[in-house]
C-alpha cells in the first residue's frame, strides 16, 4: 500500500502557472477507451487541462476543465504524473505545474466543439500513443495504462483542526472544530465531491461530525455515525472496519482522528509510515485508498 510517486519533468525556476486535468476514460470490450482532445490554437492532440481559478482546489479544477473542454461530466479515479515545464518563452523565469488525474466518464454525454477544442476522439491506448503529439502526454499515457483504472475509492479523511485538550473543559467527545477548522470543513467540499462518493460515515465525536456536516449537506445525503472509527475506538475493530469496507467494494468517505488511522492502515508500508510519523496527515487532509477486488491498488494523498 505505498503511495505512488509523482514524476515531474526535469525544470527551475518558479511555478507561476497551475493547472489540471484528467486522462478521461470509458469502459469499452477491448478494454479502456481514453478522450483525445485536437487544440486549433496549438493544432496539436493532447489530454484536456486548464488553469486553477482563484481559490479553486486542484481536483476541482481537473472536473471542471474536463467539463468546459469535452462536455463530460468525470469521476475522479487515481492521481497521474505531474508534468512541470517551461512556458517563459524567452522571458523572464516561468514554469507551469499541471497535476493530472485518471477520471471516468460519468456520463456518455455529446461533445460539442467550442473555441478550445474542435475534436475529440475516443479510442484504445494504442491508438492513442499515435495520436497524442507530445512525448509527455505519451509517457502520462504509459502510466495511465500501468495500472487499473476501474477502481473503487475509500478515503480516510483526518478531522479538520479541533480545539485544543486544554482549552475545552467538556466532554473529550464534544469538542469542538475552531473557526479555522470549519472554514477548511467548508473548503473540502468540492474536492471530495470530485469523486463522486454517495455514502459517508464519521465517528461520532464532535468534531469529526463537523467536518463531515458541510459534505453532507452539499451532497444531500445522510451522514452515518460508525463507532469503529472513534478515538477511542479498540485498534482490532477499526481494521475489521476497513477490512468489511473494501470486501464491499463500495464508495465510502470515512472521518476518523489521528491515532485511528495508523490502526485502520494496520502493518501495511503506509501504515507503519504513519505509525512512524514520516506520513501523518495534517488536520483536514485524507487518503484515498483506490481498491479493486478487495485489494488497495494505489494510495494518494488529498489535500484541499
Amino acid at each position: 500500500m505505498n503511495a505512488p510517486s509523482v514524476a515531474a519533468t526535469p525544470s527551475s525556476g518558479p511555478i507561476r502557472v497551475r493547472a489540471a486535468g484528467c486522462v478521461v476514460w470509458r469502459p469499452a470490450r477491448s478494454g479502456p477507451e481514453v478522450a483525445v482532445i485536437h487544440r486549433p490554437r496549438y493544432d496539436d492532440w493532447s489530454f484536456p487541462k486548464g488553469k486553477l481559478d482563484p481559490g479553486e482546489s486542484w481536483l476541482a479544477a481537473a472536473v471542471r476543465e474536463v467539463f468546459e473542454e469535452t462536455g463530460y461530466p468525470v469521476v475522479l479515479g487515481r492521481r497521474l504524473p505531474t508534468q512541470v515545464y517551461d512556458v517563459s518563452f524567452g522571458g523572464p523565469a516561468r514554469m507551469k505545474r499541471v497535476k493530472y488525474w485518471a477520471a471516468q466518464a460519468a456520463v456518455d454525454a455529446e461533445f460539442v466543439p467550442n473555441s478550445e477544442v474542435d475534436r475529440l476522439e475516443w479510442v484504445p491506448v494504442a491508438r492513442a500513443r499515435d495520436l497524442l503529439t507530445r512525448q509527455t502526454d505519451q509517457d502520462l499515457l504509459e502510466a495511465f495504462a500501468a495500472a487499473p483504472v476501474d477502481t473503487v475509492p475509500v478515503i480516510l479523511l483526518r478531522h479538520a483542526e479541533a480545539l485544543a485538550r486544554k482549552r475545552w473543559d467538556g466532554a473529550e467527545p464534544e469538542r469542538p472544530l475552531t473557526p479555522r477548522g470549519h472554514q477548511d470543513a467548508e473548503a473540502l467540499v468540492p474536492a471530495l465531491r470530485a469523486y463522486g462518493i454517495g455514502t459517508l460515515v464519521t465517528s461520532p465525536f464532535a468534531r469529526c461530525v463537523q467536518t463531515m456536516q458541510p459534505t453532507a449537506r452539499s451532497f444531500g445525503v445522510d451522514l452515518g455515525m460508525e463507532r469503529a472509527l472513534a478515538d477511542d475506538t479498540e485498534p482490532e475493530a477499526a481494521r475489521a472496519w476497513l477490512r468489511q469496507v473494501l470486501k464491499a467494494g463500495r464508495p465510502i468517505i470515512a472521518c476518523t482522528h489521528r491515532p485511528v488511522l495508523p490502526d485502520l492502515l494496520g502493518e501495511s508500508p503506509l501504515g507503519q509510515a504513519v505509525r512512524a510519523g514520516r506520513r501523518a496527515l495534517a488536520p483536514g487532509e485524507a487518503w484515498v485508498l483506490h481498491t479493486r477486488d478487495g485489494a488497495v491498488v494505489a494510495i494518494d494523498r488529498l489535500k484541499t
